[in-house]
């Protein structure tokens, strides 16, 4: 039996669907993937992974929308998560890595360097918003501030 070449529509049998471009029987070029549970994925893919642009959303409803790298976050993004925190800036290898931004519910704000998912590097943290919040500006490491305990 042939592998799908162009564009087309298949259904798994636990009910997962992919509609989208296939080469060699995977999933390649731009295509929309719908889960289980309302997982989904809309983007571009090679190989049957999510590489280029994309926006993937969970079933907590969490939602990614930036780049990807063979189904890793790789390149710039945002992250918005069901619990009101964000994340918008660079990721390496699924986590975010270089300049970014978080953004807890509660107000609190991180803008400076990450790696491997952690505050490292310099950078500025606020404990919310108005005139009584806390801040620091300075060095973190593995995500605490540096000379703290």
């Amino acid at each position: 039996m042939g592998k799908a070449d162009g564009k087309g529509v298949y259904t798994w049998a636990n009910g997962e669907v992919y509609d989208g471009e296939w080469v060699q029987g995977l999933k390649q070029g731009y295509g929309i993937w719908r889960g289980l549970y309302n997982d989904s994925y809309i983007g571009e893919w090679i190989e049957s992974k999510a590489h280029g642009y994309g926006v993937h959303t969970w079933k907590n409803g969490d939602r990614y929308e930036g780049e990807w790298n063979m189904a890793l976050k790789h390149g710039t993004g945002t992250d918005i998560f069901l619990s009101g925190d964000s994340y918008t800036g660079e990721y390496k290898d699924g986590k975010p890595a270089g300049k970014g931004q978080y953004t807890w519910a509660n107000g609190a704000i991180y803008v400076g360097d990450f790696r491997d998912g952690m505050k490292h590097g310099k950078g500025k943290w606020r404990s919310g918003r108005g005139p009584q919040s806390n801040s620091y500006e300075g060095d973190y490491q593995d995500d605490r501030k540096c000379g703290f305990g």
